[in-house]
């Protein structure tokens, strides 16, 4: 079987979409399924620094990079002008058996769905969130028009929609597509084991060996609660210190770093982007993650600080917080400040419960959600919808 996944980006800045998708097209060609990706050369606004219009390795995985246009405006970045995507879909489609697309309001998304209803080639879509409630109230006018336009008529084609939690399917099963929702969870690949992690980031951080670090981890926008996460520290002791790892747009950094400065003096450490051995480092030496997101459609940034043996805290509105109450890896709370300061209190003060937590996190992480089962179960959705033999 041939599968075709569809991105708009394979920006590495863009955190979880990126490492799902990438490890999502590794495990399917290791069960033996001839799986590619076709993606836009955009990095966030600016260029990946990748070969163009030719099939290449990128990270273990054959991908065909196409030129966008430059654009510098928020929205046009966000939608991703690539102008030659729809000419290659429309010439090439039929080669593959079924199509994954990732993402609903992007133009490779839109037109890689046009390109497979006009000739009847089977798709599903993996909105990543995007038709979540919160995510439809950001530039809600912009995107109603655009559902009305083209997008709904192209979700509506799906087989089937692609949710990666109980709680994506649940809201995007509200807004009343015709296609049905279809839970299948991300996996992961087991990180490294670090055996110096702790006292390498403590001295990274020019920090004491035994002083307890909570890390954020995921990109730096207004949706993921950092706000709320710097006032509900402030209102701790001063006996931790925070490290926030991802990258974000320069002005809204800057605010937020001001913020910290006047709440937190001298205990916010600013990391910047991570990825491979530096992220494992990061999460595996420190004690607590957290993540009080407004709207997150899985959390892969989550289930990676479980497998590294992290206890979490997390928001009702992250979608692995079904699994994280399951399996007793944390806390999740609502959004709000007192919740949020109780429960990293409640774990702070308590290291025997934060060690029992971690070897069930690892387990738990190798037990569910591996990419071998991950890609299994996709597999199996999409031959379920292949035309007969």
């Amino acid at each position: 079987m041939r599968i075709l996944h569809c991105v708009a980006s394979l920006a590495p800045r863009h955190g979880g979409p990126t490492v799902a998708v990438l490890g999502m097209v590794r495990a399917q060609r290791e069960l033996g399924i001839d799986a590619v990706i076709l993606s836009s050369d955009d990095d966030v606004g600016g260029r990946l620094d990748v070969p163009l219009r030719q099939w290449t390795d990128h990270e273990g995985v054959p991908v065909l990079f196409l030129p966008r246009v430059k654009a510098r405006q928020h929205t046009l970045v966000g939608f991703t002008y690539t102008p030659e995507y729809p000419v290659w879909m429309r010439k090439h489609v039929g080669e593959f058996d079924f199509v994954h697309v990732h993402t609903v309001f992007s133009h490779p998304a839109n037109t890689a769905m046009q390109a497979c209803r006009r000739t009847g080639v089977p798709y599903c879509v993996r909105p990543l969130g995007q038709l979540c409630h919160w995510s439809l109230q950001q530039r809600r006018l912009v995107k109603k028009l655009q559902l009305a336009l083209w997008t709904r008529r192209n979700i509506d084609a799906a087989r089937f929609i692609h949710c990666t939690a109980v709680m994506e399917a649940r809201e995007t099963a509200s807004e009343g597509f015709r296609s049905p929702c279809q839970v299948l969870p991300h996996g992961i690949h087991m990180p490294p084991r670090i055996t110096d992690a702790r006292a390498g980031l403590r001295s990274l951080l020019c920090l004491p060996a035994e002083r307890p670090v909570v890390v954020f981890m995921s990109r730096v926008h207004p949706k993921k609660g950092i706000e709320l996460l710097l006032e509900a520290a402030s209102r701790l002791s001063p006996s931790f210190d925070l490290v926030i790892v991802g990258t974000g747009d320069a002005d809204y950094l800057a605010g937020l770093q001001q913020k910290a400065s006047a709440l937190l003096p001298g205990r916010v450490h600013w990391m910047g982007f991570k990825e491979g051995e530096d992220k494992w480092r990061v999460l595996q030496g420190a004690d607590l993650f957290v993540l009080p997101s407004h709207s997150e459609n899985f959390g892969i940034a989550v289930l990676e600080a479980i497998a590294c043996g992290l206890p979490v805290v997390i928001s009702d509105q992250v979608a692995l917080e079904d699994e994280v109450r399951k399996h007793a890896l944390g806390r999740v709370v609502r959004l709000e400040v007192e919740p949020l300061s109780q429960a990293m209190l409640s774990l702070l003060a308590a290291p025997a419960e934060r060690a029992e937590i971690s070897t069930r996190a690892i387990a738990t992480a190798e037990e569910c959600f591996s990419w071998p089962a991950a890609a299994r179960r996709l597999i199996a959705a999409c031959r379920a919808h292949l035309p007969a033999a």
